[in-house]
């Protein structure tokens, strides 16, 4: 059940905002001297953020670090198991999911143009990170080469580095983690803040550089558009189109 939460108007603009936020959503003014000081015991959202990011965390360390997950055989279960904690904790925001569940303000031409900067930057990264592996470590890291012994290795590929992470890392990062940050920061902090989760939660320093950009961009595109769902057409064609070169590399594309 959802927990009431009490409210009051912003003096700026006479928004309705939550005791507990600093900022008012809709103008954007600084209420801290108004605002109730928050942390983990007296505020529920901010609760369930620290537990969210904490299992998710811990599981991909345990997935870096540990032995036990050298193939895909061992890791397809570690997705499951994601996939479900994050469709629990959609349960438990199901008010606020709904609505960005939705596909609002759907236009073509903003699809297509999500679908062409995810190609384009997704070109310029595989690019870039594979000169920077070969030239400073030596290494040239192939998606492919961790599916390659399965008897269908591509739709495998495809589910497990495009579709699966462009749904639930979606829903997880600016839907739950989102929707309950936005409870008590201002907008435009919580597109900063999922994009820095987002970006340390895969556990790579040099993809930072270009796993930042892409947080703050589809924060944006979520922030903007009140949908998750650009975001995840971005996701899924940035790692598509990753995939694909990978495969171009292999010569595998004339399957």
């Amino acid at each position: 059940m959802e927990e009431r939460r009490n409210s009051r108007i912003c003096e700026e603009c006479n928004a309705s905002v939550l005791d507990e936020q600093r900022y008012c959503h809709n103008c954007g003014t600084y209420l801290s001297g108004e605002a109730v000081t928050i942390n983990i015991f007296n505020n529920a959202a901010l609760r369930r953020v620290f537990i969210f990011y904490f299992i998710y965390l811990f599981i991909c360390l345990v997935v870096k670090h540990g032995t036990w997950f050298n193939t895909y055989d061992e890791l397809f279960w570690v997705e499951i198991v994601l996939a479900v904690i994050t469709l629990r904790f959609v349960l438990l925001n199901r008010r606020e999911m709904r609505r960005v569940l939705r596909f609002r303000k759907f236009r073509w031409y903003r699809l297509f143009g999500v679908i062409v900067i995810a190609f384009l930057a997704s070109a310029l990264v595989s690019f870039s990170v594979r000169e920077v592996n070969v030239t400073f470590f030596n290494t040239d890291i192939s998606y492919y080469d961790a599916y390659k012994m399965y008897s269908y290795p591509i739709p495998i590929m495809l589910y497990s580095i495009a579709l699966t992470p462009a749904i639930f890392e979606e829903m997880a990062f600016r839907g739950v983690m989102y929707n309950y940050c936005a409870s008590f920061l201002d907008e435009r902090l919580v597109v900063a803040v999922t994009a820095f989760l987002f970006a340390i939660m895969h556990l790579s320093l040099i993809s930072l550089v270009w796993l930042i950009p892409f947080g703050f961009f589809i924060g944006h595109l979520r922030r903007r558009y009140r949908t998750i769902w650009y975001g995840v057409v971005f996701h899924f064609s940035f790692n598509f189109t990753a995939c694909m070169i990978d495969l171009y590399r292999h010569d595998m594309w004339g399957f």
